[in-house]
């Protein structure tokens, strides 16, 4: 038990962390490039949608909730990443409604192309139409189903790419990782971006975690270990692992 004098002592600290954190996402945003209307518009329409119902109609265990769509500083920093990288073929595992597929798609040039894998129709359906509002959205490609699946069609194929970014379902990270890298599906010197590495803060808690937290925590220490990469984890959002592929 906490004496109530200790709590009273601990007041202006608790402010203090309330004032440097809630404002945060706002300034970054507001420091950064800002969304195109095309982003801005599928940001607002993802968030009119009643995800309640709309997960009555999917077609995944995993429940769909707005929180899903990758935010606009995320989706800034993937677009330039994009840019800087001169990538023309991106990989995306994990679509949700889109956000992350355009975002990277308006830096691509004329002729780039990203395959997008989405496990859920509904979902996949709704990002299609969505892209097509904007004039990037032809570079996209999303395939729908098991992500396993279409990537084995990929590897058998011979399709390669410069940019794969990974933001499934967190149980699956280590496989669809180790088929990109296993598959040859990444060009050497490319990069992989995997979303939500921090899971929550449960990727380092010394507490209990949930089983998500649990595969991202032995994600996380494997692609530590894994010679193949150079990596870097960022604290954007939920966790950003730059990953760049050396051999």
């Amino acid at each position: 038990m906490i004496a109530s004098g200790t709590v009273i002592e601990l007041l202006p600290l608790i402010e203090q962390c309330k004032n440097l954190i809630t404002p945060l996402d706002h300034y970054l945003l507001h420091s950064s490039s800002q969304p195109s209307s095309a982003l801005n518009d599928l940001e607002i329409e993802t968030n009119k949608l009643d995800w309640d119902s709309a997960f009555a109609k999917a077609e995944t265990d995993l429940p769909l909730e707005k929180e899903m769509l990758s935010g606009a500083v995320e989706g800034q920093f993937l677009k330039m990443l994009t840019a800087i990288s001169k990538a023309k073929r991106v990989l995306e595992i994990g679509s949700f409604t889109g956000y992350a597929s355009l975002a990277i798609a308006e830096a691509l040039p004329e002729n780039g192309v990203l395959i997008a894998c989405e496990y859920d129709k509904f979902t996949a359906d709704f990002a299609q139409q969505q892209l097509a509002k904007s004039e990037h959205g032809k570079k996209v490609t999303i395939k729908v189903g098991d992500a396993l699946q279409t990537l084995d069609q990929l590897i058998t194929d011979g399709e390669q790419f410069d940019l794969v970014f990974i933001d499934a379902d967190k149980q699956g990270y280590q496989d669809y990782y180790d088929k990109v890298l296993d598959g040859n599906l990444l060009y050497k010197d490319g990069i992989i971006c995997v979303d939500n590495t921090l899971y929550q803060g449960q990727a380092y808690s010394p507490n209990e975690v949930s089983d998500n937290g649990k595969a991202i925590q032995k994600f996380n220490e494997s692609i530590a270990q894994d010679s193949r990469v150079d990596k870097v984890l960022l604290p954007l959002r939920d966790g950003l692992t730059i990953i760049r592929r050396v051999i």
